[in-house]
């Protein structure tokens, strides 16, 4: 097994190999001058940090700061000419360069073209460009080395947990540094864990695990503040989730590779799974359940929010929203309808220039290699749309189709939906009712239910057996308006998935001559019934 390296390990490596122009790509500048001070210390070597507000700052080690930079080397041709001509070993940091890596700052690439490719002589220098999101001109593609910053682990939440607390004066008894609060923050950058700590701090004069639901909170709004990641607290657990028995117990041996002695024993943290099926169905209520039965934080991804209209920031958003999650590891992403944010895969080199096959490729590859453990719960309700690299295996660990409920099954969402009203179930025919639902699914079912009651509550009266029938009498449900696309997914995962359920699927009950259609359900206008 290769040795995972961490990040200053990596940036000592590529200044040791002798790269001369390293890019490292985050927000936290605190974080990488720690980084390359270390880096400095080791190789025994100068570093400097230069941006267009303060000019070129040199390090001091002993006074454990800047020295005063000069005004007049603001200029990005200076610190580059410096570089250039700077006969000793050094490092130069350039903060925030990326304004000055436009295809039309033509000079200013040469220049990093020239640095890219001097000679042996050059190996004790290294210019390492830094900024929030990747940014390169096509002339340094191959010239230059990327590194992406992960966000801060629980050593350096540590750090800012200590700096927060030595800031506002905390006596020791009002501390409480604990994993838990720590991984409370995981997600967070430098940044917004401090802010996080310190309002925390103002509200309670402590910082202790008491502090947590504040902390996650905070994190829940900087997390949404993304646009295309939501923070969630299941509520759900499996138990509310009727019939899907073989996917339950699917989940149940899963959930131990997680568990200590797992990766010593020869396991590899489970990957995610793929359910399909139609809506209603139960697929995004298992997502929930699974983060609350595993006791997993929950991440939401829009997969429709990832797409922006800027060039390659498509790209930048679902790295962004994949490095949150290794951060939160480990936790489950779910993807909502995965295959809305796949729709045109195939027409995606004419119509937007490839960015949703990159985006696609981007995800994969990350699916593919990931370490950390994020679980990925993805849910489709439409096949044909769903790319096929998608469907092979190890991609997810497994695919599971979800059908429309069985009577058993239907019999327990009865129940569970009765109980969630605070009622008791035993006082109601449920055998009945399920009978009668027959191509119901289990939203449906919820659906019928919360007419019964409206029925009930506007006559003052409790509700029955044959309010909840009526209800059930009154739904058309989707099986009989798509009957035959049920019918191909059925023939589809007979052998491509796993079925969910261990009931055998149920005729599609059709009681009327002529279905009613939506105009979309129409393969061919020109062919009619």
């Amino acid at each position: 097994m290769s040795k995972i390296y961490s990040v200053e390990e990596k940036v000592l490596q590529h200044i040791e190999a002798g790269v001369n122009i390293l890019q490292i790509i985050s927000y936290e500048t605190q974080r990488i001058y720690g980084i390359v001070n270390e880096a400095a210390k080791k190789l025994k070597r100068d570093w400097y940090a230069w941006n267009r507000i303060e000019g070129l700052k040199k390090w001091n080690r002993e006074n454990r700061s800047f020295d005063t930079a000069d005004d007049e080397q603001r200029d990005p041709a200076f610190v580059l000419d410096f570089f250039i001509q700077h006969e000793g070993s050094v490092i130069i940091i350039l903060e925030n360069f990326h304004p000055d890596l436009r295809e039309d700052q033509v000079q200013t690439i040469q220049r990093l073209r020239n640095i890219a490719l001097m000679g042996a002589d050059s190996h004790r220098k290294t210019l390492i460009l830094t900024q929030p999101f990747y940014c390169l001109p096509k002339d340094l593609e191959k010239e230059v080395q990327v590194i992406e910053l992960p966000l801060p682990s629980l050593e350096d939440l540590k750090v800012i947990f200590e700096q927060a607390c030595e800031f506002y004066d905390l006596e020791d008894k009002r501390i409480q540094c604990t994993n838990r609060l720590l991984k409370a923050a995981l997600g967070l950058t430098i940044m917004e864990a401090r802010i996080a700590f310190s309002k925390a701090i103002v509200a309670a004069r402590q910082l202790t695990e008491e502090e947590i639901p504040f902390i996650v909170a905070e994190k829940e709004n900087i997390i949404r503040k993304s646009g295309f990641l939501e923070y969630y607290d299941p509520q759900e657990s499996l138990a509310d989730v009727g019939g899907l028995e073989i996917l339950k117990e699917w989940l149940e041996r899963r959930a131990l590779a997680f568990g200590e002695g797992a990766q010593e024993y020869g396991l590899e943290n489970p990957k995610g799974v793929l359910l399909l099926g139609l809506p209603g169905t139960g697929k995004s209520l298992s997502a929930k359940a699974i983060a609350q039965a595993w006791k997993f934080p929950l991440l939401k991804l829009d997969m429709g929010k990832i797409f922006g209209g800027i060039v390659g920031e498509s790209e930048r958003n679902i790295r962004a929203a994949l490095l949150v999650a290794e951060a939160i590891a480990p936790c489950v992403l779910w993807i909502d309808e995965i295959e809305k944010g796949m729709s045109g895969l195939q027409s995606s080199g004419a119509s937007d220039g490839g960015t949703t096959s990159r985006v696609l490729g981007t995800f994969l590859t990350w699916m593919q290699e990931k370490t950390k453990p994020v679980f990925v719960v993805a849910t489709a309700n439409n096949i044909s749309q769903l790319p096929p690299e998608l469907l092979r295996k190890g991609r997810v660990d497994e695919i599971f189709f979800v059908d429309l409920p069985g009577m058993q099954a239907r019999e327990e969402i009865l129940k569970i939906h009765i109980q969630k009203k605070k009622r008791d179930p035993k006082k109601f025919g449920i055998r009945r009712l399920a009978s009668i639902s027959q191509g119901f699914s289990g939203a449906e079912l919820e659906a019928a239910l919360k007419d019964a009651l409206y029925q009930s509550f506007y006559r003052g009266e409790e509700p029955s057996t044959e309010d909840i029938a009526q209800a059930i009498e009154k739904t058309y449900p989707l099986s009989r308006t798509m009957s035959e696309m049920i019918t191909s997914l059925r023939q589809w995962a007979k052998t491509r998935a796993v079925y969910a359920s261990t009931e055998e699927a149920e005729e599609l009950v059709v009681k009327d001559k002529k279905i009613p259609k939506l105009p979309q359900e129409y393969s061919n206008p020109f062919i009619r019934d």
